[in-house]
């Protein structure tokens, strides 16, 4: 799911005019310019039933939107926002629409000047 959710996003023809490749899972690496997306993996609870685990799974994915300006930063985020609320195919992923889908800002002051960012937590429902 992961890997197909990154090429998703990266398939997204806004997504990808805004952050180009910069989306990455777990850190956002320093030194690369934004805006960019950092995906986070907050909690993947493995429902079984008696035959095995679910086939289908919703893990709670946390998506970060950084922008330098707020503008660029509401873009970023509701087309994500699109992005996951819509079912689609990716590879060997089928996404259903993710559920439970939060948004909050969480603005930076850094030594490098301000930064916006944009989080988004959704339950991320998807077979394989």
């Amino acid at each position: 799911m992961q890997t197909e959710l990154r090429a998703r996003l990266l398939a997204n023809a806004t997504i990808s005019a805004l952050v180009g490749t910069r989306v990455d899972w777990g850190v956002r690496p320093q030194g690369k310019p934004l805006p960019a997306i950092t995906l986070t993996l907050v909690n993947d609870n493995r429902d079984q039933t008696m035959a095995g685990l679910q086939v289908t799974q919703g893990p709670l994915v946390q998506v970060d939107c950084w922008a330098l300006t707020y503008a660029e930063t509401v873009t970023l985020r509701e087309a994500v926002v699109t992005l996951l609320a819509t079912a689609a195919t990716q590879g060997s992923c089928k996404f259903l629409g993710a559920q439970s889908i939060n948004t909050l800002d969480l603005p930076e002051s850094t030594d490098a000047g301000f930064v916006h960012r944009a989080v988004i937590r959704a339950n991320v429902w998807h077979t394989t």
